[in-house]
């Protein structure tokens, strides 16, 4: 069996062939509106269809991906498809220090992470819980991404750090106060996840998977509307109880999902599939 995790090119090759092929869907982001990466986009719509109809079973990451995958693709049972979900990307937890101030974001620079209503929101906080927070986003450059770039570096109290060294990056989540991911679509979100297992309280959006992953361990806002965003990190900024709140909350959400959890939702999948004699030659 060919079990493919991050790619559908080889999945394509082998559809047809009598060769059991099982693939991992993480997103439908190459079959939506907001602007994507054209070269991974063309890839995926080129190879999904084919993938998916010639594969033994079909893995996603969420029961929003599913639900996603099934409705761009009606003629797939859904008992071909199976959610293993997945784990966070270090269960170790740091000892977590928040400065009362730092808003961080992480994520590439694009349209769909949303982080040009993120910079409009905090400027659109009150004055003064304004002037003593600040907003974080490490990030790389992506794709559509020069309004964002020039609206951080004309706001004040926004700073953009680019891409940074784990150990950068884990510093900064030690000190943050926040964790602000309101990003208009994602297969999982394994942000909000490593937050939770760090133990920094959340703000995400309603959309995609977010809500799904977030359970009731986050404050959720609407990512296209400034003010409901703005809204989530007054209250998050303004309530040292609100905060403590979603701590708890998170560490405990963050148990619902471990690596060990998809092994053993992934092994329940392949268990379905006939078995088959070795082949003679």
């Amino acid at each position: 069996m060919y079990f493919s995790p991050t790619s559908f090119i080889v999945p394509f090759l082998l559809s047809g062939k009598g060769f059991p092929v099982v693939p991992v869907v993480h997103d439908l982001i190459a079959f939506q509106s907001e602007p994507h990466d054209r070269k991974a986009r063309l890839i995926e719509r080129c190879t999904l269809g084919r993938t998916i109809r010639g594969a033994s079973f079909v893995c996603t990451v969420s029961e929003s991906t599913k639900r996603d995958l099934l409705q761009r693709f009606s003629s797939l049972s859904p008992d071909k498809v199976v959610p293993i979900f997945a784990g966070p990307v270090a269960s170790d937890a740091i000892v977590s220090h928040p400065d009362g101030q730092t808003i961080l974001s992480i994520g590439t620079l694009c349209p769909r992470k949303n982080q040009l209503r993120l910079i409009q929101a905090f400027a659109f906080l009150p004055p003064a819980l304004r002037e003593r927070s600040r907003l974080v986003l490490v990030g790389g450059r992506g794709w559509h991404d020069n309004d964002i770039v020039r609206l951080a570096r004309e706001t004040p109290g926004v700073e953009w750090k680019g891409y940074l060294a784990q150990q950068e990056w884990e510093t900064l989540f030690a000190r943050a106060t926040i964790f602000a991911f309101p990003s208009l679509y994602e297969g999982f979100g394994m942000p909000i996840l490593d937050a939770f297992y760090k133990g920094v309280p959340v703000l995400t959006s309603d959309r995609g998977s977010l809500r799904e992953v977030a359970g009731g361990a986050a404050c959720i806002v609407d990512p296209e509307n400034v003010s409901s965003i703005a809204a989530g990190l007054t209250a998050l900024l303004s309530s040292s109880v609100v905060r403590d709140s979603l701590r708890a909350k998170g560490k405990e959400q963050a148990l619902q999902f471990s690596w060990s959890r998809s092994v053993d939702l992934f092994l329940e999948g392949l268990s379905t599939l006939p078995l088959r004699a070795p082949a003679h030659t």
